[in-house]
């Protein structure tokens, strides 16, 4: 029994202690090091300040040195113990070198959170299969390799969390712009997450994912521009807006921590209520 649980009476079993339980600390990140790919800019700029603001060893890795690095600063600025890498994860070679750099620098690797992604909107019928591989091997191919790269450092104390972006793309076939490859690719990243759950799970890795909703990031910046398609996508969503990039964070830190501890397998949609209809 914990220090902080007492025995319930009538089921006999252990249960928190209402003037020792620390609900706080089932969210702390404190010494664990969380790796994020694409961290430069949009959710994976947000999940490095929700993490780092847990009390988490920031690894900031982006195709983008320069941008990484200014991250890097202000989250030393914010009292975050954080290191910048530039990582394109389309090379294997480098994913394997840059963790290995992460692991000697921090200790340790706990956390990946796989970011990096992009996407390309085209019909189907005009879609080239240079695209659409392109972009299978950026947003599935190269987080599958993450998460295999990452089981090397977590299984040494046989505990760590990983958390896939997937989208409501990933779950649904519609919307109000052509995104085949997209779709597949995080449709796929929903069942890989699942996979290497029930893989990886009496190992103490546990394997999440989360969905967002059209995000106020970089990647809708053509949506943004498009009034009918943006009143559309508003229309569609049951809470009648797009989602603030700081939404993600929440979602992100349970799926991190503690807090989280007896989910796996599991896609969290952030979707405003997008994946009910």
């Amino acid at each position: 029994m914990k220090n902080d649980e007492i025995i319930d009476d009538v089921s006999g079993f252990a249960m928190p202690s209402a003037s020792k339980f620390d609900v706080f600390k089932l969210f702390s990140l404190k010494n664990r090091t969380i790796v994020i790919t694409g961290s430069a800019q949009g959710i994976g700029r947000v999940a490095a300040i929700a993490c780092g603001k847990a009390g988490g060893n920031i690894a900031i890795t982006d195709k983008d040195l320069k941008a990484a690095n200014k991250l890097e600063i202000e989250l030393k600025d914010a009292g975050i113990n954080a290191k910048s890498w530039q990582l394109d994860v389309i090379f294997e070679n480098k994913i394997i070198e840059v963790f290995e750099n992460i692991s000697s620098h921090f200790g340790s690797l706990d956390v990946l959170i796989n970011n990096a992604g992009t996407a390309h909107r085209n019909p189907a019928e005009e879609m080239k299969t240079e695209d659409f591989e392109n972009i299978i091997k950026l947003n599935l191919t190269s987080s599958f390799i993450c998460c295999r790269t990452a089981y090397k450092y977590m299984i040494k104390n046989n505990k760590g969390s990983i958390i896939n972006i997937s989208s409501i793309m990933g779950v649904t076939g519609g919307g109000p712009a052509p995104n085949s490859p997209y779709h597949a690719s995080k449709g796929a990243i929903v069942n890989l997450t699942r996979s290497l759950a029930n893989e990886w799970g009496e190992k103490g890795i546990r394997v999440n994912s989360i969905g967002p909703t059209y995000t106020k990031t970089r990647l809708i910046k053509d949506l943004n521009a498009n009034k009918d398609k943006l009143e559309h996508i508003i229309d569609r969503t049951p809470l009648k807006r797009l989602a603030e990039v700081s939404e993600m964070a929440g979602g992100i830190l349970f799926l991190a921590s503690d807090a989280s501890s007896i989910v796996t397998g599991h896609t969290l949609m952030l979707d405003g209520g997008w994946s009910a209809i």
